[in-house]
Order: structure tokens, then sequence, then C-alpha cells
């Protein structure tokens, strides 16, 4: 068997493990962003509060640090303060909070990633907000806030930790459950895959094979379903090829044997007995020209197995006419109609005039001389039905099945005194089926048998 990466499971892996992986990311990601966006906005509204009571406590011209750090909505000891006044006509001033001072130590490492966020080696990430106060007299404060995002970048990190490895995870064992489904999934068409190729590979086929037909899933079910209608066609067909090979090669045994013995009985006393070879040269004569007749008919039905025929609209009743009128010399028996008038179907004339003589050549040779065969047409909506009825033997219901296969002849006719091919009838239901028409065949009342064809009627517009 071939390689797995290019069957329907491997497919669907693959498939299934990219959008799992796709959407793992994109939750992910977005996940990731809201929860930085969370964190940065909480502290922006963080230092937007200390900011408003740093104002407040800045009070004559100095900042109240222990006012502050009480009045303060959150804890103050990792934040840094800087307020610098710049009065016209007087220095500047500048005030620092605790620490602030050793922590400005290092501003000359400080770069900012993203507005108000500041990194320091040494002291981590800050969020930085400036603001500045003027009065009416020209006087200006600058007010300038370090808030530490340390714990919210350590509870970012964890975040993001959790999320990729639970992402990780999930890729794993989704890609993992996804390949385990795929392959039961799978697995009917696996089965059905071994147990065709062990089919083909078996030495001798009994052509009675069928592959398995699982419930689950529809699919699979449906298509097993069908490949076993197939697989039957086909072996009936092989079936039937290999009883067709074997009846010809019968039926074409039979007369040369009686061919070749009439010419060795020639040759052996033909010089002494002069009477005898008008009698084999005779039976010769009959005996090739049933082999001539079997040739030909087996060339007939080669050929329409491939065969497709031109349709055209045909006045049924006038050509039904026309035929049992120039073969009723041929027959002994009385041809008699009953026909509708102005029946049109949509068929091929010629071809269903051979059809007509089959039937008409049938009845014949299995009906009394003195009994009649009748030949009726009738139309109903969109049908067309042509029937001949015979008198004769009949037909049992065992050989109805049958009678249209190729060499099938009933056991009452197999006797050389009735001639025939046996190939007469697989004709007539072959070219019935190549005008797109159905066959059957009844009993006849009181006796005989009756052959219906079931045309389509032609169109009113055609």
């Amino acid at each position: 068997m071939k390689s797995n990466n290019n069957s329907s499971a491997a497919q669907i892996t693959r498939a299934y493990a990219w959008m799992l992986f796709a959407l793992t990311t994109i939750i992910s990601l977005a996940i990731i962003t809201v929860v930085g966006y969370n964190l940065v906005e909480n502290k922006r509204q963080q230092a937007i509060s200390l900011m408003g009571s740093l104002q407040h406590s800045f009070i004559d011209n100095q900042p109240d640090w222990d006012y502050w750090a009480y009045t303060s909505p959150i804890d103050t000891s990792n934040t840094f303060v800087k307020i610098t006044d710049d009065f016209p006509k007087k220095p500047t001033k500048t005030f620092y909070s605790k620490n602030t001072e050793s922590f400005l130590d290092n501003t000359w490492d400080t770069w900012p990633l993203l507005s108000h966020i500041q990194y320091q080696d040494d002291q981590g990430f800050y969020y930085h907000i400036l603001t500045t106060k003027t009065d009416k007299k020209g006087k200006k404060i600058h007010y300038e806030i370090w808030l530490s995002l340390n714990n919210a970048i350590h509870l970012f990190r964890l975040i993001l930790e959790i999320i990729i490895s639970i992402t990780l995870l999930g890729f794993i064992v989704g890609a993992w459950l996804i390949s385990l489904l795929a392959k039961r999934l799978n697995a009917p068409l696996v089965h059905l895959t071994v147990t065709a190729h062990k089919i083909v590979e078996r030495p001798e086929m009994t052509h009675h094979e069928k592959l398995p037909v699982p419930q689950r899933p529809q699919e699979v079910h449906d298509l097993s379903l069908e490949f076993n209608r197939l697989l039957s066609h086909l072996n009936q067909q092989v079936i039937r090829d290999h009883q067709f090979v074997s009846d010809a090669s019968h039926e074409l045994r039979t007369p040369l044997a009686g061919i070749r013995g009439h010419v060795a009985l020639i040759k052996r006393h033909g010089t002494a007995h002069p009477e005898i070879i008008a009698n084999s040269l005779s039976f010769i004569d009959t005996e090739s020209q049933r082999m001539q007749e079997l040739i030909e008919d087996l060339l007939q039905l080669s050929r329409m197995d491939h065969a497709h025929l031109t349709l055209a609209t045909t006045d049924m009743t006038t050509l039904i006419q026309t035929i049992s009128q120039r073969y009723q010399t041929q027959i002994p028996q009385p041809v008699q109609l009953q026909l509708q008038a102005n029946v049109s179907a949509s068929v091929n004339a010629p071809s269903v005039e051979q059809i007509l003589i089959g039937l008409l050549a049938n009845a014949s040779k299995y009906s009394p001389p003195d009994q009649p065969i009748i030949i009726s047409l009738t139309q109903h909506q969109h049908n067309v039905y042509l029937t001949v009825a015979d008198q004769g033997v009949g037909i049992s219901a065992a050989d109805k099945v049958k009678i249209f296969e190729r060499f099938y002849r009933v056991d009452s006719s197999r006797s050389q005194k009735i001639a025939g091919t046996g190939l007469g009838l697989a004709i007539v239901a072959r070219l019935v089926t190549l005008n797109h028409g159905k066959i059957v065949v009844t009993d006849n009342q009181p006796t005989g048998s009756q052959f219906r064809i079931n045309f389509t009627a032609a169109s009113p517009n055609s």
C-alpha cells in the first residue's frame, strides 16, 4: 500500500491542525491584547488619580508629601514624583518625593516604548505622566509622576506564559484528537480499499465477490452499495460473456462436426457409393448456411453493444401495416391486425421493422400453422404499446426471465426440428433498448405467448 501522507485522514489532520493553530493564535493574541490594554489603562487611571491628589497636596508653594501619601488611592511607596515651580522673577525650585532623586539618576538610560511608558534597566517599567498647571499670574508648576508597572508586567508575563502553555497543549492534544477522529472516519474507506486490493490480487475469482458495507458514515455506506452494484453488474457481464463464448463454441461445434463427418464420409465412400454425395452436399449446404446465419447474428449483436440509433417521429400504424403485409407471404400462419389509427412514436423505423419481423418469426416457429398471429397497436397518454400474440406452445414462468439471453432456447425448442440460432430474441431485446423501450412476455389466452413492447409516444409538436 502507498504512504499515508496523502490519505484523506492525513489531509484532514493537516487542515484541521492549521485551522486549530490559527484559531488558538488569534484567540491568544486577542487575550494578550485585551489584558495588556486593560493593565495599561488601569495604570493610566491610577496615574490621573495620583496627579489630582498631588496637585491638591501642593500648598503654599511646596508639596505636603505626607498628606499626598495619605490621600492617594494607591500605595505610593513605588511611585516617584518630581515637582518644579517656574515662577516669574524667582529661581526655579524642584521638589522630589522619597527616593525620586536616586531613581532619576538613571534617567539617561530611560527610553520610551509607547506613549507614557518608559523602561530602565535597573528600575523596570514605569508609567510616566507630565502635567503643567499655570495660574493667572503666570506661575507654572510642572508635575511629573512615575508609576511602577512592574507588578502589572509580572502579572502580564504570567498570563502570557499560561496562555502560551495552554495554546501549545491545546494544539498538540487537538491535533492528536483530530488525527484519531480522521483515522476513525477514514477506516471504512481503508478497509474498502484493502478488500478491493485483495479481490484484485486473488488468483482465481468466483465473480460473486462483494465489498464490505459499513453502516457509518453514510457516504461510505452509499459508496459501498454503489460499488457492489457496479461489481455485481461487471461480474454478471463477465459470467454472461463466458457463457456466450461457451454457447457460441457449442453452437458452432455442432454444425462443424456434422460438416466434417459428411466430408469424411464422401472421402471414404464417395467413389464406391456416389449416391451419398448429393445427400451429404445438401447437409453441408444446410449446416454452412446455419453457421453463416449464426455468425451474422453474432456480428450484429456485437455491433449493437456500442450502437446508437437516431430516433424520429414515425407513423407506427402505417409502418406495421406495411411490414405485416410484406412478411405474411413468408409464414403459414395468418396475421391479424388490431391497430389504433394515427399512432406515432419516437423510434428508429428500420429497427422497429427488424423487431417486428423477429417477433413474427419467433411466433411462427412455435405456433400451429392454422392459428393466427395477432398484432395490436394502442396508445395511452405518452406510451405506445406494440403487442405480438400467438397461440403456440407458450413459455414457462422459469423461461420467461431468460428467453432474451443469448443462445437461450426453451427445452422444448432445443430439438433440431425447430430451426434457429438462439439469438433472435436477444437481438429484439437489444433493439428495443436502443429505441428507449421496454419488452415483456406474458401468457396469451387461452394458450400461447404475447410479447408487449412499450415505446415513447411522439410529441404532438414534433
